[in-house]
């Protein structure tokens, strides 16, 4: 089931339709719009389907050709530089491993993500002093400047739940996640109030699937389901990370599999507001 991480963003495949559209619109195949840039009609094409990227020189010349408007040249050469800043996550380096970019990236681009998560806290919702302890038990041998790095990062990539079209998330947390003593009690604790705040976001939906639930699917291991603004456009994606590393799941039947599981898990947790009493339980002391 496992799939290499996605080589396009939301922002190359916006382009690159845009583009296909105007070249159509105008009457000429990929091999002849390929002839005004020297290129083949098989770059054309990935570049047709967001794969790869336009020199701004060759975007214009493009845009000539298809007779483009003034209006339309200016609209397609920003989308062009934005599909361009969008590539900057999905390369790797000590701070930002592999794989790390390309979720980065379409955590970005989502509007809504509905996240498992059944031994730690979701990122997005990590205290910075939690997120340190994770990244120093996940990276030992990792020297103090990554691991700032990458504790800096995690708490900038919260920024996007107070964007003015903030991401939307539906979490589902296992209640051993709660229990586990990362960092300590204090930092335990921190985390908890955390969430309990999180919880009254509006763009932020929190369940806990208490011990007493028994055993699920779940336990399987943690997962996200992304969506994007324009579904139709750019289909769900399901992100999971394990000791294996990252996989990408875009298999429409596979990604149904998860979106049921997701379902499953949410119906087995508790509701919003019992979250809040569960957790206010757990800070007195006592497991739910």
């Amino acid at each position: 089931m496992a799939q290499r991480a996605p080589d396009t963003t939301m922002a190359s495949r916006r382009f690159g339709r845009e583009m296909a559209r105007l070249r159509k619109r105008s009457g000429i195949n990929a091999e002849q719009a390929g002839l005004v840039i020297e290129v083949s009609d098989t770059k054309m094409s990935r570049m047709e389907n967001g794969k790869t990227l336009l020199k701004r020189v060759e975007c214009v010349a493009l845009l000539d050709r298809y007779r483009a408007t003034e209006q339309e040249k200016e609209a397609l050469l920003a989308m062009s530089e934005a599909a361009k800043e969008s590539y900057k996550w999905l390369g790797s380096s000590a701070v930002i491993p592999s794989g790390l970019g390309t979720l980065i990236n379409i955590e970005s681009e989502a509007a809504h993500l509905s996240a498992f998560n059944s031994t730690i806290i979701l990122g997005l919702l990590q205290t910075e002093e939690y997120a340190r302890a994770t990244i120093v038990a996940h990276c030992p041998d990792e020297p103090n400047e990554v691991v700032e790095g990458r504790v800096q990062l995690r708490m900038q990539r919260q920024a996007m739940l107070d964007r003015e079209q903030p991401l939307h998330l539906d979490v589902v947390i296992d209640e051993g996640a709660l229990h586990r003593q990362v960092g300590g009690p204090a930092v335990m604790r921190r985390q908890i109030e955390r969430l309990i705040t999180s919880g009254h976001r509006d763009n932020i939906t929190l369940r806990v699937v208490p011990d007493r639930a028994g055993a699920h699917k779940g336990q399987m291991g943690s997962f996200l389901v992304v969506r994007f603004p324009e579904p139709t456009m750019d289909p769900d994606v399901v992100y999971c990370d394990g000791l294996m590393g990252n996989t990408f799941v875009e298999k429409p039947t596979q990604v149904e599999g998860f979106v049921s599981l997701f379902d499953q898990l949410r119906d087995l947790a508790l509701s919003p507001v019992d979250t809040e009493q569960y957790l206010l339980q757990i800070l007195k002391g006592n497991r739910g």
